[in-house]
């Protein structure tokens, strides 16, 4: 009688060991996969860092949750704006935003990096999801596309709230494809309640909602119990901006009305738009390798190994004549020759003088209101005032060496307002920009 518990004990390690025997390739292959992932990202990470306007406001209202111990039941305004009214998103992002912060120690290349990492593991949700929902071969197919294809390599290693919608769709196949398997209404529950968590982070994601709940009520044919349980989870993951429209008299949906009263005068946000595409375009492709699974499936075995090592081959090519190189800026840099290497490069500059009594204006177009430099001040325990160009002693400008016009003379009204003056000192901050210190005199 008393050795039933060890032979239990043995059996059960025999069935994990046969488990690890049977996936032993699989296990290798998705290893490969995060090693690679890892690797092509981590090549010239801090210069290819985007932590530039965005960034740095949403590490400041990050850092302020966190020293002030409130939460928040909104996150950051969309792009949208008529006359003052905004349209906020939800908290997630600034809550998900403050972990990544506090485990770089506030660091934002560490905290960026360590984001990456966490990327890199949801290759394992994306291949047992999308191999539960859709087949083996197109999991491996869709894990080659998110590990390699540089527009998911570029939206994968920085912080911001598209990039953490993006991070957890992986989670969000691997839901789908459990419910599949298993047609557990607490997965499906579950499923429900991270869609609605991912509306928080873009109001475009309300277009994969309202697509699933056909898919679900149309295609897969659920009753209506899970008809409820979505309509329950969704609202119990987006329950912060339903709590702040009941506690606000419905701010975000009359600002909604406003906007479509007054689309003409609204204004919308210009230049790229790339990160509109990332969700959709990773789920189509979700859509369409279940469209062609037929086609992968019958293929014989040794074709589809030799057409599947010839794709990889090329991605991985591709992926290093791309990344491979020193890039002259971050991604998606609005300036050309800017990265967060010369916003720190400024910074530190601006610390090791030491002034007590100073204010901070870039004039180019990268981050007017200086919100990165802001943000590294914040994280030393600098609580100083930056933007009062009337009163302060000193300003430092951060402007490219070959403007066409003498800086001091730029129409911003901070440089307009710092009068009279005389420039002190002058600092490289790389071959295109310098780092200015102007007094003002009396």
């Amino acid at each position: 009688m008393a050795k039933a518990p060890t032979s239990q004990k043995l059996r059960g390690t025999h069935k994990k060991f046969k488990w690890f025997k049977n996936h032993k390739k699989e296990i290798l292959t998705l290893l490969v996969f995060i090693a690679i992932f890892i690797g092509i990202r981590s090549v010239h990470f801090s210069e290819y860092l985007n932590f530039s306007g965005d960034q740095g406001q949403f590490a400041l209202e990050s850092f302020k949750i966190w020293e002030t111990k409130k939460p928040t039941l909104i996150g950051p305004p969309i792009s949208f704006y008529f006359k003052g009214r905004d349209v906020f998103q939800g908290p997630a992002t600034y809550y998900e935003f403050l972990a990544f912060l506090l485990l770089g120690r506030f660091d934002p290349v560490v905290s960026s990096y360590i984001f990456m990492l966490y990327c890199s593991l949801m290759v394992v949700p994306l291949y047992y999801g999308t191999k539960m929902l859709v087949g083996k071969r197109a999991a491996l197919v869709l894990t080659a596309i998110y590990t390699l294809v540089p527009y998911y390599i570029n939206f994968s290693r920085f912080l911001w709230n598209p990039t953490f919608q993006f991070s957890l769709l992986p989670l969000l196949i691997f839901l789908m494809g459990w419910h599949k398997k298993t047609k557990n209404n607490w997965v499906f529950l579950a499923m429900a309640v991270l869609l609605g968590i991912l509306l928080q982070y873009h109001y475009q994601f309300i277009l994969v909602i309202i697509g699933l709940l056909i898919y679900y009520l149309f295609v897969v044919r659920v009753g209506l119990w899970k008809f409820i349980l979505y309509i329950s989870g969704v609202a119990a993951g987006f329950s912060p901006i339903i709590l702040f429209e009941l506690r606000n008299n419905f701010y975000n949906t009359n600002t909604v009305l406003l906007f479509l009263q007054n689309w003409d005068a609204v204004k919308k946000p210009a230049g790229e738009r790339q990160h509109y595409y990332l969700t959709l375009s990773f789920l189509l492709l979700t859509l369409a390798l279940g469209v062609a699974n037929k086609w992968l499936e019958n293929l014989d075995k040794k074709t589809f190994k030799r057409m599947y090592l010839g794709f990889v081959t090329v991605l991985l090519i591709c992926a290093v004549v791309t990344y491979l190189p020193k890039p002259e800026h971050s991604f998606w840099a609005l300036d050309n020759n800017w990265n967060y290497p010369s916003e720190k490069k400024a910074y530190d500059i601006i610390r090791d003088e030491n002034l007590s009594e100073y204010g901070l204006i870039t004039i180019i177009g990268y981050d007017n209101l200086s919100s990165v430099i802001k943000y590294l001040h914040k994280k030393d325990g600098k609580d100083l005032v930056l933007d009062d160009y009337w009163h302060t002693k000193y300003l430092y400008v951060i402007a490219r060496k070959n403007l066409k016009y003498y800086y001091m003379d730029d129409p911003a009204f901070g440089i307009q307002a710092f009068r009279p003056f005389k420039e002190i000192n002058r600092w490289e901050l790389n071959p295109s920009f310098n780092l200015y210190l102007v007094q003002r005199t009396k």
